[in-house]
């Protein structure tokens, strides 16, 4: 975002956020709907000009008039994100409301550059799907299932609305899908399977010997977040405090239970205290224990790309391509590997009767120099296959150097 607004002033003056942005265990719902409050109170809005601070902003290149916009626009917000979460629940977790009033804030940010006011449409109802595709990003990412898009997410969602007002019935499903978003009964028969599939998703699937039967809905990352490791891994405790600072609220407290540990004060409990995917599926509406154990692996996940963009470690992303059996036997595979979740990817080719690999194509980013990320990708990878397994993906953390 900084980059998006590096021509802009991010000086707030005299005028500060009134409400603390990251509660960490002391965040109340009151906080969460004040979010966007500015202490002392800005000047309203000349008489008849909704949108006068949006192009003060655009026009001044200061953007303390866009939080003078959020204080002044808050209960709209407000309004639409409590709508948004009254459909899962009658009670709201404050650390939610939060991370989606933020959420919205980025996206005000993001858009307001693009707003013409002489189309005379207030920015609000210009911004309306802007923020409706954020609040359904959000939930997207909270639940168990794999989207590839959001908008594969959002048909998911549709036809199986669908599915549900027509009491099970297939084809007339498909014939309302088809009809409300003009396209062909085959594509909305494509969009019914690939909806029932990910209802049917479960990770993982126990292998067999020849590792048949394999299903990984998301990346391969570690049960726990192993903090002494990360440190001696050449990671120093106030950038991991750092990285941390940078999650959200619902993301910090999936790391902190499930891992026994206050990054507060630094006390590390026994793990055997850790607290089980069931019991912290009751803290998040709307998911049982396989949700909350994908929503704690995206969390791990983000902590690692936020050290990664510090510079404190690097990291590598694993696709498999291809495997080629003879019989039953897996004898070869493929997989497109990805540095430090950037660039163009490369890729490595594995020979399995013989143990060997070699990197086909090299990835943007790889010192190839040093060999040390690829080296870890083929590591990783062969040490999977002794096991008989085969991973669609992985993402594995790697020692800076």
């Amino acid at each position: 975002m900084e980059q998006i607004l590096k021509d802009y002033s991010w000086d707030l003056g005299e005028y500060t956020l009134r409400a603390s942005q990251s509660g960490r265990g002391r965040l109340t719902l009151y906080d969460a709907r004040n979010a966007y409050r500015l202490n002392p109170e800005p000047p309203a809005s000349p008489e008849g000009k909704k949108d006068h601070y949006i192009c003060l902003a655009q026009e001044t290149h200061e953007l303390k008039y866009i939080f003078f916009y959020l204080h002044e626009n808050e209960a709209y917000f407000n309004k639409r994100i409590e709508n948004f979460l009254g459909t899962e629940t009658s009670w709201i977790h404050p650390e939610r409301f939060m991370d989606l009033k933020l959420e919205c804030r980025m996206e005000v940010l993001r858009r307001f550059q693009d707003y013409d006011p002489d189309r005379n449409v207030r920015f609000l109802s210009y911004i309306k799907w802007y923020i409706t595709d954020v609040m359904l990003r959000f939930r997207m990412e909270e639940e168990y299932y794999a989207f590839d898009s959001l908008q594969e997410y959002k048909d998911a969602r549709q036809i199986m609305e669908f599915y549900a007002l027509c009491h099970g019935n297939t084809k007339e499903t498909i014939r309302l899908f088809a009809e409300k978003n003009q396209c062909s009964e085959d594509t909305a028969a494509a969009k019914l399977a690939a909806a029932f599939r990910q209802r049917k998703r479960r990770v993982p699937v126990l292998l067999n010997d020849e590792g048949e039967g394999w299903e990984q809905a998301d990346e391969l990352i570690p049960d726990h977040w192993d903090y002494v490791d990360i440190l001696w891994a050449g990671t120093e405790a106030k950038a991991v405090d750092k990285a941390f600072e940078r999650l959200s609220y619902r993301d910090q407290r999936l790391l902190e239970k499930r891992n026994a540990i206050c990054m507060t004060c630094g006390r590390v409990s026994d793990m055997k205290t850790k607290v089980s995917f069931e019991k912290l599926a009751e803290d998040f509406e709307g998911t049982g224990a396989p949700g909350a154990e994908m929503a704690y692996k995206r969390a791990v996940e983000k902590l690692m790309l936020e050290l990664v963009k510090m510079g404190q470690l690097h990291c590598v992303r694993l696709k498999r391509i291809s495997i080629q059996r003879e019989g039953k036997k897996i004898t070869a595979a493929a997989y497109a590997y990805q540095v430090d979740n950037d660039g163009a990817w490369g890729e490595i080719q594995f020979n399995l009767e013989e143990e060997t690999a070699w990197v086909e194509t090299f990835a943007e980013n790889d010192p190839c120099d040093t060999w040390n990320i690829t080296d870890a990708a083929i590591h990783a990878i062969i040490s999977f296959f002794k096991d008989k397994k085969y991973p669609k993906r992985m993402l594995i953390p790697v020692s800076s150097f």
